[in-house]
């Protein structure tokens, strides 16, 4: 194996696909002015040698999930994916979207109320994802990302941070962040750091695996880098450019297996 080759992860656990039919939320923050087809995610894991990938709702899609559900078949077993839940949905109605390959319910808390997440008609929805073993994940900046996880204290399930929980250069919200690492719920996902707004966004991976370790980070490309698409290259945000070594890298990739392709083989090295 060259070194080049055990630097590469073997799961990317944050991408999204998207056409301009699909019906956007009225309050959509961005609807991106192209398409990206399952085929050009497909082929963007080809080209970097990674075995398995997660499609993530777009936020601009609301809770209309049945594109998202239509690609993780198409994909036969290779992709999983996690979607977005508005309203509370009959127990199977969950469990049918965890049969279809979903592991998580993502809540993207920008722009909306941290507390958003404690309204009694998410209760139900939160106690289905505990009993069919799916997690939380949270997309917000720091400051409202630590409120809203003060009123998920109830959820026993895991809880997915995205990009790196959002830190900006204000005293405090780092070192909050990295103190989340004594709640044994809380996984973070070491991507996108072109979305935090700090200096040293690229050099914080190493902190976090201090103080998480490997088994509750994860590494996503967060593809096709939606609003940064100008600016952004795979080589940018693959886990060599974040300081990530070889070692990390496979820890970073069980847990990847663990939380989304739960009883599948690890994948093999490229």
């Amino acid at each position: 194996m060259t070194s080049a080759s055990a630097s590469m992860p073997r799961v990317d656990t944050h991408a999204h696909i998207f056409h301009r039919g699909l019906t956007a939320i009225a309050t959509a923050r961005y609807v991106p002015a192209y398409d990206v087809a399952l085929a050009d995610y497909l082929a963007f894991l080809d080209a970097h040698g990674i075995a398995r990938g997660v499609l993530v709702q777009p936020s601009f899609l609301g809770s209309d999930n049945s594109h998202l559900v239509e690609a993780l078949q198409q994909a036969s077993g290779r992709l999983a994916g996690v979607a977005v839940v508005e309203e509370a949905l009959p127990e199977s109605q969950m469990a049918r979207l965890a049969e279809a390959g979903i592991r998580g319910l993502r809540f993207n808390l920008v722009g909306r109320a941290p507390t958003l997440i404690a309204d009694p008609a998410h209760r139900p929805t939160l106690r289905a994802a505990e009993q069919l073993g799916l997690h939380v994940e949270l997309h917000a900046d720091a400051p409202d990302l630590l409120r809203a996880l003060a009123v998920l204290d109830g959820f026993d399930g895991p809880i997915v941070v995205d990009h790196f929980g959002r830190p900006s250069a204000t005293a405090g919200e780092l070192e909050g962040l990295l103190a989340l690492a004594k709640d044994p719920r809380i996984h973070v996902k070491l991507s996108a750091p072109y979305r935090v707004q700090r200096p040293d966004a690229t050099s914080l991976a190493p902190l976090f695996v201090a103080a998480f370790g490997t088994e509750r980070l994860l590494w996503g490309s967060d593809w096709p880098w939606t609003q940064f698409e100008d600016r952004v290259t795979a080589n940018a945000v693959l886990p060599a450019a974040l300081g990530l070594t070889p070692a990390m890298v496979e820890g970073l990739d069980a847990t990847a297996m663990r939380l989304f392709f739960p009883g599948a083989a690890q994948p093999n090295a490229a």
